[in-house]
């Protein structure tokens, strides 16, 4: 049987006939895992030789068979070995395979993606869900069209719910991954200036990221929604097939209530749930919280196990990451950064009650022909907040900082150079920018 072009709905097209998906798939239910780089093969694995910008996987499918991948899905017939086995597309493919494998398990699934909070919300709701399901959901960044299918089929015999991030920077992406992991549920965590350059506007992100709500109304899923949010809300009632349950302050009844003397960290009183004394940092993670507890609450989580969850949740990997140093009390927030997360972050930190606060910003990435114009106002809003102390890192922020008598530095190391001379000491200290101008290198400066 040849291999051939098939299509699965909408114009999203898989490749590999079913005779060999069921074949790789075969060697995946047997124990071994999907694997896309070779180093980390192991014995029974499945070397899926994938081409990226500058390296190409199929180079490295006989090594990955050497350490003892059980086959190697290739696309490049010059890679041709013992053990192979020769698609049109190893990508395509890989998606097709758990595609597939989502088919076979059965297991309810729930999608989320948004502009913000999406991997808060994540791991909140798994948390909470995790108390009564074993739930498998995705780890570390692996939300795009290589991460979504490898988190399907890190799904084994023993999970029993599904929890599938999903990110995008254009449109019909979300689609793509939805057709891919099939949700059963969907939460849209917010609509914000995210991706610019690739969404065009925001309507073009309300266009993007409501692809997911297309796929639950076509077929009979939920989505949880923040009914706080005029987007969303606006979005949620075009979609008039589509089931829905609500969530937001009212709805279930919370409020943001002071936290203990010297403590940074977020307290909210949830109406049933009681006071949850978090590990999360600022208000706008609310809308986080309630989305794990109206989800745990859907499922059956009693109300004492969605507070145990919520309260035993601390943030990591430089998302909203409050650390104690030496010197300084440091928010770490620079996984990401747009203009609606960057805002609410200097909001939260204005809240704060500390003698002497400093702000690190580095540039907000793929905003495009935008850009100039949001470093501006976000350098305005800054000076605004009752710094002691702005440092600007990148070569955007130093363009709209012309003329303003601010410190700025084209890269973190220049930065770096900057606190051995001048040190921040016994200061609150937010540390937010893009993930490709890695500010994280300077907390030990801090």
């Amino acid at each position: 049987m040849k291999d051939k072009i098939d299509p699965i709905c909408n114009g999203v097209f898989y490749f590999g006939n079913m005779e060999n998906i069921e074949k790789i798939y075969s060697f995946l239910v047997n124990g071994g895992k999907a694997v896309i780089d070779s180093r980390l093969v192991e014995e029974g694995d499945v070397f899926f030789a994938l081409k990226g910008e500058t390296v190409d996987g199929n180079l490295f499918a006989k090594e990955a068979l050497a350490k003892g991948a059980a086959i190697a899905v290739i696309d490049n017939p010059s890679q041709a070995a013992e053990g192979a086995i020769l698609v049109p597309d190893s990508l395509k493919c890989l998606q097709r395979v758990a595609h597939y494998h989502r088919k076979q398990l059965g297991i309810p699934v729930l999608a989320i993606t948004g502009s913000n909070g999406k991997t808060t919300t994540k791991e909140l709701l798994s948390a909470v869900l995790s108390k009564k399901f074993f739930v498998t959901f995705t780890k570390g960044n692996l939300n795009n069209h290589i991460g979504v299918p490898l988190t399907i089929l890190s799904f084994d015999r023993n999970s029993e719910f599904g929890v599938v991030e999903m990110g995008a920077n254009h449109k019909r992406e979300i689609g793509e991954l939805a057709e891919i992991a099939e949700p059963d549920y969907g939460i849209i965590t917010n609509i914000g200036k995210a991706h610019l350059e690739g969404f065009g506007s925001v309507e073009g992100i309300m266009e993007g990221k409501g692809e997911l709500y297309d796929f639950l109304s076509r077929h009979g899923g939920l989505a949880f929604y923040n009914a706080d949010s005029t987007l969303l809300s606006k979005m949620v009632s075009t979609r008039t097939k589509m089931r829905t349950l609500p969530y937001s302050k009212e709805v279930l009844g919370a409020t943001v209530v002071d936290s203990p003397a010297e403590s940074p960290y977020l307290c909210v009183e949830i109406e049933d749930i009681g006071l949850v004394n978090t590990h999360l940092f600022g208000d706008y993670n609310v809308e986080n919280i309630l989305a794990a507890a109206s989800v745990g609450r859907y499922f059956g989580i009693a109300n004492r196990m969605i507070k145990e969850a919520i309260e035993g949740f601390v943030p990591s990997n430089n998302r909203s990451q409050i650390a104690k140093t030496a010197h300084n009390i440091v928010l770490l927030d620079c996984y990401n950064a747009n203009p609606s997360s960057m805002r609410s972050a200097l909001a939260g930190v204005v809240q704060v009650d500390h003698p002497s606060k400093v702000a690190i910003l580095g540039d907000m990435l793929e905003l495009g022909n935008f850009s100039l114009a949001e470093h501006k106002e976000m350098v305005e809003l800054a000076l605004q907040c009752g710094f002691q102390k702005i440092l600007l890192v990148g070569p955007m922020f130093t363009k709209a900082s012309e003329g303003i008598s601010l410190l700025s530095f084209n890269s973190y190391k220049e930065l770096e150079k900057h606190l051995e001379e001048m040190p921040v000491i016994n200061s609150f200290v937010l540390v937010k920018g893009s993930r490709g101008i890695q500010l994280e290198r300077i907390f030990d400066k801090l």
